[in-house]
């Protein structure tokens, strides 16, 4: 495990945000970060039996129960008691990204949209409340709030998920909904095989109509008074959305490799979403 908690990885899509940060709020972030991290590292994990990983999240619903009554016993959860303290962190949300994780130790076929939003709420939404509440923001209502740090985790997710489809092929895992896969007129065989062509193509083209309208949605439910404040979740959404068109313009070619920014992309769109945050 993870024996101090580290800072997002330089080469992440989040590592962006980090920067923009005061120093007490990347020490929260980087706190919230660890544990993440840790969590989803146990479900991922192949050496780890699948018991032996069910017995460690059962661990930690014991040990987040213990962090807010005040006596945890890990480093990572004694590494976020200021954070909870200082942002008001819901415990809630760190329960979320384990029910979440939890769900690729079952399988990983979602027949609908909605099945698919049920998981991407633990593994990313939750990630993004634990954000928001470091970030800060003073006009816009509570629970608008929790819609757009829901909406931003569905849209970093199903990018996530569209960006990486080839690579969970190679371990067994599909997340694309089985109803939109028939929809377009394909199917989980075909894409096991990996056949490329213009249905594959059709069905991909319809998660990134479905991501970018997450996208909009998001934005459209923040007070623009509190955009500057928000500004490292919108370098997140700017850097991951530019990825997100730039595999439609790569015609996605998800399959057989996995698409990515260079760092002078990435520095252009954190500029980007500077001058948005900011009413320019």
């Amino acid at each position: 495990m993870t024996s101090a908690p580290p800072l997002a990885e330089k080469k992440s899509n989040f590592f962006l945000g980090f920067l923009l940060l005061p120093k007490a709020k990347r020490a929260a972030l980087s706190a919230v970060y660890a544990y993440c991290r840790l969590i989803d590292d146990i479900v991922d994990t192949p050496e780890t039996p699948k018991d032996e990983a069910r017995r460690q999240l059962d661990f930690w619903r014991e040990e987040i129960e213990r962090l807010y009554q005040g006596t945890p016993k890990h480093e990572i959860s004694r590494g976020l008691q200021k954070a909870i303290a200082d942002y008001r962190i819901p415990k809630e949300a760190f329960l979320e990204m384990i029910r979440g994780c939890a769900l690729d130790l079952d399988g990983t076929r979602y027949e609908t949209i909605a099945d698919l939003e049920s998981y991407m709420r633990g593994v990313a939404s939750s990630v993004g409340i634990m954000c928001v509440h470091i970030f800060g923001w003073k006009h816009t209502p509570p629970e608008a709030m929790r819609e757009f740090a829901t909406t931003f985790g569905y849209a970093f997710q199903l990018t996530n998920i569209i960006r990486d489809v080839g690579a969970d092929l190679e371990i067994g895992r599909v997340y694309l909904p089985l109803a939109d896969i028939r929809a377009a007129g394909y199917s989980v065989d075909r894409l096991a095989h990996r056949e490329q062509g213009y249905v594959f193509e059709r069905l991909m083209l319809a998660e990134y109509k479905r991501a970018k309208e997450y996208y909009a949605k998001a934005r459209g439910l923040v007070d623009p008074r509190d955009r500057r404040g928000l500004l490292p979740a919108e370098v997140m959404a700017h850097v991951y959305e530019g990825l997100l068109d730039e595999i439609k313009a790569r015609e996605f070619r998800v399959l057989f490799q996995k698409t990515s920014l260079p760092g002078h992309r990435k520095l252009a769109l954190a500029f980007k979403a500077w001058l948005y945050c900011h009413g320019l």
